[in-house]
């Protein structure tokens, strides 16, 4: 017996059938040498039948079972055969835990199906149906609950509410300050160079003052909010899902529309309107940074333009644009966490969905804010 704790003998009689004599051990450390070297001595050797005597094998694992059954499917494909003749007390016992015959086949290969282009559009369409109806389902419930909270406002959890609007506002509060301002300098940068051809320097506060107030601060607050804080609602409550501790809520008599979700869409509500005149502030001044320095405008004349440019419904519409933006954030996020499935894959499936979802709601619901006070004649 040599180092790899197992010798190997192969008699071959000129006939049809071939016999290998395995002694020693056949476990986990030697079997992949132990496969090489028994198809390497029988790889010129088709059309005949192995047997197998195992009778002197002192140590047999699971991975000898894998060993038998892989050499049994490549002898298959040689068309020839394995017969264990004679094996041990560890052998039998061991073999005598799986399915040996079954493991021995090859499995057994689909029949290719064709899929037809309208089959697949038409499973794409019922899917989305699917979800569409769900998502109906999950805001008529949601607006009952949120009906239900507000006019009972001392059952709502207000110390939950408050912890989130400091992980979802205040903690927010430099990442949009920093993007807002870029925005605010890009857009006052790019808009130089043609305002400065007519003499028009002064007029950039007026681009950038309705700009950010009406369309830009409100998104920006809402785009990074929905990768921020809609992405973990849908991580929060998709691990709870997966868990089962909403069904540990629902058990316990706790419904978790009020418990989980209530909270977060009063936070977001809360926060989304401030965040956007937050972004307000920061985009104009950027802009006006911009202004001093590329146009060579004063602040004073800068802030006394501006002052004329924008009125009051134009913060107005952008702060409703963003409580709007807020409960979509809130919702979709909650949701997607809700209707998560499938282990920690379907939680991070669920989390990029939530953000994807979120993101494109909010450039629907914009333009579709845009349209409405367009025909309004407020817009």
């Amino acid at each position: 017996m040599d180092k790899s704790g197992y010798t190997i003998t192969v008699s071959d009689n000129s006939s049809d059938v071939v016999t290998l004599r395995i002694e020693g051990e056949v476990c986990f450390s030697n079997v992949e040498l132990l496969y090489k070297e028994i198809s390497g001595s029988t790889s010129k050797l088709s059309g005949k039948t192995f047997h197998f005597d195992l009778e002197n094998v002192a140590r047999f694992d699971s991975s000898g079972t894998a060993l038998l059954s892989r050499l049994a499917r490549d002898f298959q494909d040689k068309e020839s055969e394995l017969h264990i003749t004679a094996a041990s007390d560890t052998v039998r016992e061991v073999l005598a835990l799986t399915d040996f015959t079954h493991l021995r086949q090859h499995p057994e290969k689909p029949p290719h199906r064709h899929v037809h282009l309208f089959e697949i559009i038409g499973e794409d369409f019922i899917g989305s149906m699917e979800d569409f109806g769900q998502l109906l389902r999950y805001i008529g419930r949601v607006f009952l609950a949120l009906t239900w909270s507000l006019k009972n406002p001392f059952r709502v959890r207000w110390g939950e509410v408050i912890g989130l609007i400091h992980r979802t506002g205040s903690q927010a509060l430099p990442i949009v300050a920093l993007m807002s301002a870029l925005v605010g300098m890009v857009t006052a940068f790019s808009s130089a160079v043609q305002l400065r051809q007519f003499g028009a320097n002064i007029f950039i506060a007026n681009l950038v003052g309705i700009g950010m107030t009406r369309e830009l601060g409100p998104l920006m607050a809402a785009i990074l909010l929905a990768g921020r804080s809609g992405s973990a609602f849908a991580a929060e409550i998709g691990t709870m899902k997966i868990s089962d501790e909403l069904d540990a809520l629902t058990v316990m008599g706790i419904p978790p529309l009020h418990y989980l979700i209530v909270p977060r869409l009063l936070a977001m509500m809360i926060v989304m309107p401030l965040l956007a005149l937050f972004a307000d502030v920061f985009g104009i001044t950027g802009g006006m940074l911009i202004s001093i320095f590329s146009l060579n405008l004063t602040p004073i004349a800068f802030l006394h333009q501006l002052q004329q440019a924008i009125g009051l419904w134009d913060v107005f519409s952008g702060v409703l644009k963003s409580l709007f933006f807020g409960i979509l954030v809130a919702a979709v996020g909650c949701y997607r966490g809700m209707s998560t499935s499938g282990g920690a894959l379907g939680v991070g499936k669920s989390t990029t969905s939530s953000v994807v979802s979120s993101i494109f709601l909010i450039v629907v619901a914009d333009s579709t804010f845009v349209i409405i006070f367009h025909y309004l004649g407020v817009g």
